[in-house]
């Protein structure tokens, strides 16, 4: 169970509501399974060249190149990397644990998508080379406008489980 207090997840929603249409991402650290920060990362996807679109699975990729770089930013992410390292300094110097990472789907229900599976198993690699703790993945659902969504999923091996958020008091 993670548990995140009731200002961060407020703040999650408001960080998917003010990038909307977008979609807006961040990153959770904390320790024990308890969030204690939580950081905005910019969406670059809206900037990306068209070659650097590669990483994105086939149906994705597809979708991605009939839009305009400004409309694909509605459909998926790309976490800014310097923002990220600077994000991950100051998680290490305040002694906390990297617990996840977090994004919106403006109109789509609170589960990964077949491109976040791909996303998060690419980060695996990536997190086994550089012997990071295990994240796990939220989505902000804004598909309900009047009742947002907020999940919380460990993804091995391409296979999303489904982990259970616990709202704390501030």
């Amino acid at each position: 169970m993670l548990h995140i207090p009731s200002g961060i997840l407020q703040d999650m929603i408001a960080h998917a509501r003010e990038l909307a249409p977008h979609e807006c991402c961040g990153i959770l650290s904390g320790k024990n399974q308890t969030v204690t920060e939580a950081y905005r990362i910019t969406n670059i996807l809206a900037n990306m060249a068209e070659d650097d679109l590669s990483r994105f699975d086939g149906a994705k990729l597809s979708d991605l190149q009939r839009l305009s770089p400004e409309e694909r930013a509605d459909i998926a992410f790309q976490m800014d990397a310097r923002e990220m390292a600077m994000a991950q300094r100051d998680i290490r110097s305040k002694d906390l644990e990297l617990l996840g990472f977090y994004h919106s789907h403006t109109s789509s229900p609170a589960r990964p998508s077949q491109t976040d599976i791909t996303i998060a198993m690419e980060f695996e690699d990536y997190r086994k080379k550089l012997n990071l703790p295990e994240p796990l993945h939220l989505i902000v659902s804004l598909e309900h406008a009047d009742r947002p969504d907020i999940r919380a999923y460990r993804i091995q091996d391409s296979h999303p489980t489904e982990i259970p958020i616990q709202q704390t008091s501030d």
